[in-house]
């Protein structure tokens, strides 16, 4: 074999190599985004009164961050090292007024410290309530950690990625939780998630 054909070779098995790794990481984000059942139930209640902090490091609650209506929960895995989720907190934060039009509040939530999300939601210019979950205590108690994590891994105590749209009273009146952590739901969802509730 000629040297011109071993170079060939050579990139055409890396090209190969990208292109799948582009096709994991990529096409699922590129896909409609699949919900499960799994977590919480519709209609039961969250703890509204457990001990969160917010992007300052102040304790709060979820019942202290409630709208007219109630609160729209976004939970994400990391705003420091997840890509997808840097997107999505990004993204979601164009319809922050639509939301609050409708009576709720927008809310993040994952087990980053606060101080990772104060950085980040300074940096990005974020106008919504980041909270953290330090210990995954929410996470858990919502029963919506991601099982495919071992203790011993950076990740363990995350959540499934997940939107709630929690009523006054603490009950879940609609969720999504994505079957893939790489595909999240559109503000569009988002949005008919909130609207459907008035139907």
């Amino acid at each position: 074999m000629t040297r011109t054909r071993i170079a060939l070779s050579i990139i055409a098995t890396l090209l190969v190599i990208v292109g799948g790794a582009a096709a994991y990481f990529v096409g699922p984000a590129l896909l409609p985004p699949k919900s499960i059942n799994v977590g919480i139930a519709l209609n039961d209640k969250v703890p509204l009164d457990m001990t969160l902090l917010d992007s300052a490091g102040k304790p709060t609650t979820l019942k202290q961050k409630m709208g007219k209506q109630g609160l729209v929960l976004v939970m994400v895995r990391s705003a420091d090292w997840c890509p997808y989720c840097k997107i999505q907190l990004v993204n979601i934060n164009d319809i922050q007024s639509e939301v609050s039009a409708q009576g709720y509040v927008l809310a993040s939530l994952s087990y980053d410290k606060p101080e990772i999300l104060g950085r980040f939601a300074k940096d990005k210019g974020l106008k919504y309530v980041l909270l953290s979950d330090v210990g995954s205590k929410m996470i858990d108690a919502l029963n919506l950690r991601d099982p495919q994590y071992a203790s011993d891994s950076f990740a363990y105590g995350v959540p499934r990625p997940t939107i709630l749209i929690v009523g006054t009273d603490g009950a879940v009146k609609t969720k999504f939780v994505t079957d893939d952590y790489r595909s999240r739901p559109s503000n569009d969802t988002v949005l008919a998630m909130i609207k459907g509730l008035k139907g």
